[in-house]
């Protein structure tokens, strides 16, 4: 269902087709059963010991030597990244050295596990580049695969997991909300070639990808993401994942929409608010329901805009819900783009307790 507010937004518009690409699903108001709780697996104990119960895991893009300096100045808090990109050894021993654990980003084709050989070789790979790079782990990141596959990519989540513990690595897995969102009339939506029930059996980190939940390839026009749709993300994934396991993945990008037939659509990475030219008139609106600031202004063509931003405040209101249902891991993609003041909330959320107290009746009641 979409939000009054967003469509009070483009009341304005009406050459404008706004598509509730992405519904927001009310709770059923029945308690769901929860996966036993194990003992936290985002970091080891040493830096359990030092960095506290919660964990910051963002992805970070590895670009040269400096990007270590992404980490240093956030590393009594950061307990592991996943880096997207060819890492040095070099780098993974200075992330050692801050006690933040390292898996490697890895995607694929689904040539890459749909039959035996095929599979044992990824596998193989991946050992590879733990024992050579020194990652801790590995993360997945398949996406858009058919669910013809779900069977063989079942196999291979069991297979990797049990080779990278076998040899004392672990597996994360990164996961969409939208396969219990939405399906269409002609096929199944793409996130579902995976079981969720096998990702919370084999996989030690979860990542949920609380972003996206408009677009640029989309239809539809709305914030890159809404607490109440990332708290239903959250909720489905505590079916099958315990919150000591999972990691909210949230944005640290904005959405920057020109309101026409075929207006351009743009991700603004680490920019709160729209950059304009001196003297643009731009007007904030702040969405109670969704939790998050927009804005709207004219550019030099005439063209409108609807920006809807990732910032401090929305990022607020996703560490309440964390913290409402009991889960211990944010993180952001990506890091580069995570602003100053977003860092600030994080480390003010960081240095709570854990309030898993008060998760039970938030399951229950949406």
């Amino acid at each position: 269902m979409r939000s009054n507010s967003i469509a009070w937004l483009c009341a304005a518009l009406p050459a404008v087709v706004v598509a509730a690409s992405c519904p927001i699903l009310l709770g059923s108001g029945k308690e769901e059963a929860r996966p036993p709780v194990r003992e936290s697996v985002h970091q080891d104990k040493r830096a359990l010991k030092r960095k506290g119960r919660r964990c910051i895991s963002p992805w970070i893009i590895y670009k040269d030597a400096h990007s270590i300096d992404l980490l240093k100045s956030q590393a009594d808090i950061v307990a592991s990244v996943s880096v997207c990109g060819n890492a040095t050894p070099e780098f993974i021993a200075e992330c050692r050295k801050l006690d933040i654990e390292t898996y490697k980003l890895v995607g694929g084709k689904p040539t890459a596990f749909d039959t035996e050989s095929h599979r044992q070789a990824t596998i193989g790979q991946y050992l590879r580049l733990c024992r050579e790079v020194g990652y801790d782990g590995i993360d997945l990141d398949f996406e858009g695969l058919d669910r013809t596959y779900r069977e063989q990519y079942s196999a291979f989540l069991r297979d990797t997991s049990h080779e990278l513990h076998r040899v004392g690595k672990k597996l994360s897995k990164c996961v969409s909300y939208l396969m219990s969102t939405r399906r269409t009339t002609t096929k199944t939506h793409m996130a579902d070639f995976y079981d969720p029930k096998v990702v919370g059996e084999t996989c030690d980190m979860v990542r949920v990808m609380c972003y996206d939940m408009y677009s640029l390839s989309g239809e539809g026009i709305g914030p890159v993401s809404a607490q109440p749709w990332a708290k239903d993300a959250m909720k489905y994934w505590l079916q099958y994942v315990p919150g000591e396991r999972l990691i909210m993945g949230l944005p640290a990008y904005s959405g920057d929409f020109e309101m026409a037939l075929d207006g351009k659509r743009t991700r603004a990475y680490g920019a709160p608010a729209p950059v304009v030219p001196p003297g643009t008139a731009v007007k904030r609106v702040w969405l109670p329901y969704e939790q998050i600031n927009t804005y709207k202004y004219v550019d030099r063509k005439g063209c409108l805009h609807l920006f809807f931003a990732s910032d401090a405040a929305g990022t607020r209101a996703h560490l309440e819900t964390a913290d409402r249902l009991g889960i211990f891991g944010v993180g952001f993609w990506h890091c580069r783009a995570v602003t100053p003041q977003m860092w600030k909330v994080v480390r003010d959320w960081h240095g709570r307790a854990p309030t898993v107290e008060r998760a039970h009746w938030w399951l229950v009641y949406p």
